[in-house]
């Protein structure tokens, strides 16, 4: 199960074994940018997203909803969440996306007079099957006196450096990742599975997307029969073992193009692809763009 079972030391009273879920929080990027244009017709990829702004003038809509991103508020948006974004009244672009901006550096390396141009924090994470197949959604929260000394431990720091976190400013994201994720209603935490089976198999193929994970392997891990195995899959995830590896492997394809400078060739084999070409014509078919042109289109810089 994808839990830590903690046996009870010989101090402790109760005799009583104690199940805690087990996460895997895995941090993209965290940046502190300005920016001058941010127009991008759908954005939804397979990680959270922490939004904060400092000024006002940036608007993310989705399912109709327009969110104004207002500095007394922070937003989550949760994996897989299709959205567009804007800034003031820009247009959306026709074709592609419209995006200006750069670093946030001390001293300051833009111009704070502009009022078309806002100061924009963002932090792109994971925390593992089954925890980032929640319902896709875009959640708002106060900020907090508590939030906002976060947030400002977080942003004195990207505007000194960048690239290397201090274990006093790494501990503040995981302080406000935490803070954000348990104010989500408790409701919506609605897991792919519940067989204990069926959860150990999805932690194997996250964390195994280079290995053999036919159906016949992970019903070896499940110690059922093949068959046996892919119905109870099925009936608890809702599509066939295969098509969710396929998923899963074009999801961490996605996150290594926007986050890491792997090779074409290396991401195919980190995700369990025969070859590059049978990586680029699967990723192309389920995302409508080459991986070459998806990492153009979308890589964080």
């Amino acid at each position: 199960m994808n839990n830590n079972q903690q046996i009870p030391d010989k101090g402790d009273p109760s005799d009583i074994l104690q199940l805690f879920p087990k996460y895997n929080l895995q941090l993209l990027c965290c940046r502190y940018w300005w920016l001058k244009k941010w127009e991008f017709q759908e954005l939804a990829f397979p990680y959270w997203r922490i939004y904060y702004n400092a000024r006002e003038g940036a608007y993310v809509e989705s399912e109709g909803i327009t969110h104004h991103l207002k500095p007394e508020k922070i937003y989550l948006i949760a994996p897989n969440t299709s959205y567009s974004t804007h800034l003031f009244d820009n247009a959306l672009p026709k074709k592609g996306y419209a995006l200006e901006g750069g670093r946030i550096s001390t001293p300051t390396n833009y111009d704070r007079s502009d009022q078309k141009t806002i100061e924009h924090l963002f932090i792109h994470f994971n925390i593992g099957i089954p925890y980032d197949n929640v319902s896709p959604g875009i959640f708002s929260f106060e900020l907090t006196e508590h939030l906002k000394d976060k947030i400002n431990i977080i942003i004195n720091h990207l505007s000194m450096d960048s690239t290397q976190f201090s274990f006093y400013s790494f501990l503040a994201i995981q302080s406000l990742i935490s803070d954000l994720l348990s104010d989500i209603d408790e409701n919506c935490w609605e897991l792919l599975a519940k067989d204990y089976r069926i959860l150990n198999t999805l932690s194997h193929i996250e964390n195994n997307s280079d290995k053999d994970l036919s159906n016949e392997a992970l019903a070896n891990i499940c110690k059922l029969a093949t068959n046996a195995f892919t119905r109870l899959f099925k009936n608890e995830v809702g599509i066939s073992p295969q098509r969710f590896v396929k998923r899963k492997r074009i999801n961490s394809a996605c996150v290594m193009l926007h986050h890491t400078d792997y090779s074409i060739d290396k991401i195919a084999s980190k995700t369990g692809f025969v070859n590059r070409y049978h990586f680029t014509r699967i990723f192309t078919q389920i995302t409508g763009l080459s991986p070459a042109k998806y990492r153009k289109e979308f890589r964080i810089r």
